[in-house]
């Protein structure tokens, strides 16, 4: 009795992919493992669980970003009074400075954030209205750290601080003084990332 041909939906079942996307097979050096598998999983969580609106904007670091090497000037420049450690006419070795070395230091786990054109609460610590952050995902957070956070569906910029059960984000604008933000009773915080750089244009 002849056979019919190929079930639908007969044989080997690929699985699922945990990313919502085909996936490739690779090779990475251990080195890098940890950093690669905490990417992975942050990206996976924003494709498959997104948030009940939408966080903003950020940008990713170029994966092969052109070489930009511009000149550095080797000497120091007073931001205070004149002190005659300085001169124009001093000869200086020529050196070379490449951006992108110097604002990212691990570009697996780097996103670049805008800080809103309003936003002035951490003005005392350099990060001004309308200023790009870059933040590393994989720094150590500590007290002390400069951090962004997710509070109530809306990235945050503060500075970090956790005592006891206790954590807090607190503002750096000592004119206008605004409330820390304050976690108690093991109340889960989500952190993206630490800045580690801030660009303002003047």
């Amino acid at each position: 009795m002849p056979r019919g041909g190929k079930r639908i939906g007969a044989g080997r079942k690929e699985p699922a992919s945990p990313y919502g996307e085909p996936t490739s097979l690779i090779r990475i050096p251990n080195s890098i493992k940890p950093t690669v598998i905490t990417h992975l999983e942050d990206f996976k969580s924003k494709r498959l669980s997104p948030p009940s609106k939408p966080l903003g904007n950020f940008l990713l670091p170029a994966d092969d970003p052109a070489l930009l090497e511009l000149p550095l000037y080797s000497g120091k420049v007073s931001a205070g009074r004149t002190t005659g450690f300085a001169s124009p006419a001093d000869d200086y070795e020529q050196e070379k400075l490449d951006i992108n070395q110097r604002l990212v230091r691990n570009k697996a786990a780097t996103v670049f954030m805008w800080v809103g054109k309003d936003d002035d609460s951490m003005i005392d610590v350099g990060i001004m209205p309308g200023a790009l952050l870059v933040v590393d995902k994989s720094v150590t957070v500590r007290s002390g750290k400069i951090v962004v956070t997710i509070v109530d569906d809306e990235y945050v910029v503060k500075r970090f601080y956790k005592y006891m059960d206790v954590i807090e984000l607190r503002s750096m604008n000592q004119v206008k003084n605004y409330p820390p933000i304050t976690f108690k009773d093991g109340a889960v915080v989500v952190i993206e990332g630490v800045v580690t750089n801030v660009v303002t244009t003047l």
